[in-house]
């Protein structure tokens, strides 16, 4: 006989399915935890009398049903609290079935020409939800510094005098990651490369987005030239939708071949400690505040469209974030480079094209390379088979770039030696061996497990 209490409690269950305490049904399984991620942000310090407002990220990998919460505390590190920001405390509620959050740290505006200070922001989360760090890192920049005379210098910055040369993660790692993106600038910073390579282009509505080509077909889902696009129309992109690992971006693929697919308009998972932005279209400022403790190195595209006042603004965010002595502007095309160099003559600048063929042709056999003290680099191919532009060279014209004569003559102008584009590991061992200062590769990761091996144990066997 069924008694009152037994179907009560059958009806109980059946009524109360989340319910998990009923003894003669299966339990519902649990909804796995999110990973939550508040990543490192950098922002501008502001004026005497300004309280700009630093803002951190919250972001979960995926929704939950239920409110998660996220506490939070700033603690001083090289930042004075109550002089350079405001100590803040509390949480913050992500509420069920959305993925983010924000933490605003108010800033104390300065005219003081300093470094940049960092303060931490400790962390906890309350909540179906696991953090991917206990503490991630606020980054207050210098804006003070005049930009109005050169940069003048003894030792060359970026010359590595003997040491191995730098690592120049092109476009992010072109082979390795999807390129351009917030996503493989932090894959390779995190596996150690040195410098951030990355490209600028303007928007229709004049925006600088990080993109290599003058069009977003070969890399996103989309189709038409950057300069024709709004930058609210480049976000809801996805710049990873073509990237196959190991082999950048052909289009001829299997679907299940574009690992990275769907992250960016949130139709799969991020990867641990990243979000669906991560896998867009950047800005520039947003590369600028998600890694300030980077070498950079900012190549200037053509102003295709001559609208904007590109090469100033471009200099205006660099200023804003501090961004002097640690950065390369650098351009092929030599109207851009003269007047970037003629808004902001502190930057770091490498040598754009005619100049620097001019100097390549006119130092071969016994001429030398006279001072360019404007300039801190030259950027080059390790051969002229890498320039392929109409009409840039003439036809079956072939000249090897980079050797021993070139690299003595170069270090004795003091001038850096940085190599494009080296994917081999033959051809890194080779440039090595002439002694660059830097290689520009597809292939970071590849160069990376290079320059962690004795350099008497380096083979490509």
């Amino acid at each position: 006989m069924i008694s009152f209490k037994s179907l009560g409690l059958g009806i109980a269950c059946i009524a109360a399915p989340l319910l998990v305490g009923c003894s003669d049904s299966n339990p519902r399984p649990a909804v796995d935890p999110s990973l939550l991620s508040v990543m490192p942000v950098a922002y501008p310090e502001g004026a005497p009398g300004e309280m700009p407002v630093l803002t951190f990220r919250a972001m979960l990998d995926v929704p939950q049903p239920r409110d998660v919460t996220l506490n939070y505390s700033t603690v001083a590190q090289t930042a004075t609290d109550g002089d350079d920001y405001l100590h803040t405390s509390g949480e913050v509620v992500i509420t069920a079935g959305t993925l983010a959050a924000s933490i605003p740290v108010e800033l104390f505006g300065d005219a003081d020409e300093e470094p940049a200070e960092t303060f931490a922001l400790e962390l906890s989360v309350a909540g179906n939800a696991r953090l991917y760090s206990e503490t991630t890192t606020g980054t207050i920049s210098n804006d003070d510094t005049a930009c109005d005379a050169p940069y003048s210098y003894t030792e060359n910055p970026w010359r590595v005098y003997g040491a191995d040369p730098l690592n120049y993660a092109h476009r992010g790692g072109v082979i390795d990651f999807p390129e351009n993106t917030l996503f493989a600038y932090g894959e390779v910073a995190l596996a150690g490369a040195d410098v951030l390579e990355m490209d600028v282009y303007q928007t229709a509505d004049n925006q600088l987005v990080v993109l290599h080509d003058l069009d977003v077909d070969r890399t996103t889902n989309g189709t038409g030239m950057v300069v024709d696009l709004t930058l609210a129309e480049l976000r809801q992109l996805d710049a990873a939708y073509w990237f196959v690992p190991g082999e950048g971006t052909p289009h001829d693929r299997p679907d299940e071949d574009y690992v990275y697919r769907g992250v960016a308009t949130g139709d799969i998972p991020p990867p641990p400690g990243y979000s669906a932005e991560d896998f867009r279209i950047p800005t520039l400022e947003e590369a600028l505040q998600r890694f300030p403790h980077k070498l950079l190195n900012v190549e200037l595209k053509p102003d295709v469209d001559g609208q904007g006042d590109y090469e100033s603004q471009i200099a205006e965010v660099l200023q804003r974030y501090g961004r002097q002595t640690d950065v390369i502007a650098a351009s092929f095309v030599d109207d851009a480079a003269m007047t970037f160099k003629a808004v902001a003559p502190c930057v770091h600048t490498s040598i754009p094209l005619n100049q620097g063929s001019a100097l390549v042709l006119g130092a071969l056999g016994d001429g030398v390379i006279p001072p360019v003290p404007e300039h801190v680099a030259f950027q080059v191919p390790p051969d002229t088979s890498q320039i392929t532009g109409p009409g840039q060279l003439p036809e079956d014209f072939f000249l090897e770039v980079v050797t021993d004569d070139f690299v003595s003559d170069a270090h004795a102008a003091n001038l850096a030696v940085q190599v494009w584009t080296i994917n081999t590991c033959e051809e890194m061992l080779r440039m090595m061996a002439f002694g660059v200062d830097a290689i520009m590769t597809d292939r970071p990761i590849l160069l990376e497990e290079l320059l962690n091996t004795p350099a008497d144990q380096r083979s490509c066997e």
